[in-house]
């Protein structure tokens, strides 16, 4: 009886201990908030799960919501009297706008605005070929604008760089099937050329081209001399020309002063004074010996041979030609 008491006190001391022991981890496992081995959710845990999850839902829902109304601001458009705004409603072609002041649905309307105005393309200096196989230098301009906007969005991405790399070609082109006179001296016909070409060619993109200006022709070291120096040729020519021509106009009035002064001895003197005072204003280092009239006598071989007092001109052997006896 005392072994059997002894174990009965034993066993449930046992009881005791285990049930205290279940209960200090079930209250670790609370404070430090881990799933009981069973695999059951206290209630209360579950809840407060629950709770937090939904109103964090509700609290960014919110802020979400109020945060609308901010962005429908931004939504207002104005446009200027330059600008077009092309509209796509949900990925959809729906129009275009002017200038004015609209309004597009947030998450719903999409639109681009494009600028009208002129836009000036400067094209890089490039080496190329004339007709006649000489090497120049040419750089250009290229002054275009934005005709049809909805053609233009809808037809091509980058319409610049095209348009760049479209005029470079057909500078090329021309200047090839040009000769170098050409170039330097009609270079409105070529400009002319490269504009008819470049606006046919970007009509389709919704472009317009007012205007191609070749702005510098370079030429190589060896042909610039060549040029200077048939330049130099031709500028002494026209002037030996425009020398010879004053010598033929003023022959007749040449001859006929001379036979003013012929008249009177006193009239060459002073002349030939006049002549002097001239050449001492211009050229002061100059020295001049005059000699005096009378020893032009001494050629003279006879009475009237170049200065005759009559005045016909048939009588002046040196004006026809003819030998002095």
């Amino acid at each position: 009886m005392a072994g059997r008491n002894g174990d009965v006190k034993l066993d449930m001391a046992s009881g005791a201990n285990y049930d205290r022991h279940e209960e200090d981890l079930m209250a670790i496992r609370q404070l430090a908030e881990v799933r009981p081995a069973g695999g059951a959710c206290h209630g209360d845990y579950c809840g407060k799960c629950m709770a937090y999850v939904v109103a964090g839902f509700l609290w960014f829902f919110s802020i979400l919501v109020s945060l609308i109304p901010i962005t429908w601001i931004f939504q207002f458009k104005t446009l200027n009297d330059y600008e077009r705004a092309v509209v796509f409603r949900l990925g959809k072609y729906v129009g275009e706008k002017g200038a004015g002041f609209y309004y597009m649905w947030p998450f719903i309307d999409d639109y681009r605005v494009l600028d009208m105005r002129i836009k000036t393309m400067d094209l890089q200096k490039q080496e190329m070929l004339t007709k006649e196989s000489v090497t120049v230098h040419v750089n250009a301009v290229v002054l275009y604008y934005i005709e049809k906007a909805t053609m233009n969005l809808m037809t091509i991405r980058r319409f610049r760089f095209a348009t760049e790399q479209l005029a470079a070609t057909a500078i090329r082109s021309v200047i090839g099937c040009s000769e170098l006179d050409e170039l330097l001296s009609h270079r409105e016909k070529i400009n002319e050329r490269l504009k008819s070409y470049l606006d046919k060619e970007t009509d389709s993109w919704g472009l317009k081209v007012t205007r191609v200006e070749i702005k510098d022709v370079t030429l190589p070291k060896v042909m610039q001399r060549s040029m200077g120096a048939q330049a130099e040729s031709e500028r002494e020519r026209r002037a030996k020309v425009i020398g010879a021509e004053g010598e033929v106009q003023a022959a007749p009035l040449l001859l006929k002063a001379a036979q003013t002064l012929s008249k009177n001895s006193a009239s060459l003197q002073l002349r030939f004074l006049d002549t002097l005072r001239e050449i001492s204003a211009e050229k002061n280092s100059t020295v001049v010996f005059p000699l005096p009239l009378e020893f032009m006598n001494v050629f003279e071989k006879r009475e009237g041979l170049f200065f005759p007092e009559n005045g016909d001109e048939e009588k002046i052997p040196m004006l026809e030609g003819k030998k002095v006896q």
